[in-house]
């Protein structure tokens, strides 16, 4: 089973380079992005980090008061989300930023005020940064979210773990909030099976570019 995984992965990840045509489940993307992000080198891995920070800096910051910022994880190789917040210590120190403490028994976010001097981190169970302590943050004040993913289609529709966290979040945020997802990769073509309860992307930002997405 172990072998016919990885030669599925491989065929995957041939198929998603060179064309980009196939329609493809969330399951299957979820386990070929993990797979392909998982092999990044840390040498590629850094360069790739600050080809995605050239796009960040591309954003005018002065629009926003308040952004979301996800937390990485280190194990699954998740973009560095630790050099944006550094960027906004230096650029923009009046910016506001809320990053998340979990709730994995109710699948819930809850967004705790980020201080750069004094907020202290913690790692839960499943060894992802976390405020240990902080002013809570309602989700209608946020004007920019960064999302987390592993992979997300030409319409926006994206691939995260499958708990519906950022869903769920989302949902309870302003209908004007900026949704911004990272990715190391380009999108696919289509994911298959979207559902009514999945939030599509606004724009994804890439090394190599940011994809603005038209959700009508």
């Amino acid at each position: 089973m172990r072998s016919f995984q990885s030669w599925k992965g491989r065929f995957f990840y041939i198929l998603g380079r060179v064309l980009y045509i196939s329609i493809v489940d969330k399951a299957t993307l979820r386990q070929l992005f993990l797979d392909r992000r998982l092999n990044i080198g840390r040498s590629s891995y850094w360069m790739l980090t600050e080809d995605i920070m050239d796009q960040v800096k591309l954003i005018n910051w002065a629009d926003f008061r308040i952004v979301h910022v996800f937390m990485p994880i280190r194990k699954h190789n998740e973009i560095d989300t630790f050099s944006i917040l550094n960027y906004f210590k230096l650029e923009y120190p009046g910016l506001q930023i809320v990053i998340p403490r979990t709730n994995f028994e109710k699948c819930e976010i809850t967004n705790v005020l980020y201080d750069h001097e004094y907020t202290i981190l913690g790692r839960n169970k499943y060894d992802i940064p976390e405020p240990i302590h902080g002013k809570i943050i309602l989700p209608e004040m946020i004007d920019l979210v960064f999302i987390p993913l592993l992979a997300c289609d030409l319409q926006g529709n994206r691939v995260g773990y499958g708990k519906g966290f950022y869903d769920r979040f989302l949902s309870k945020c302003r209908y004007d909030v900026k949704k911004i997802g990272l990715s190391f990769f380009d999108p696919v073509d289509k994911i298959e099976d979207v559902n009514v309860f999945d939030i599509p992307l606004d724009e994804c930002i890439t090394p190599k570019k940011t994809w603005v997405f038209a959700n009508l």
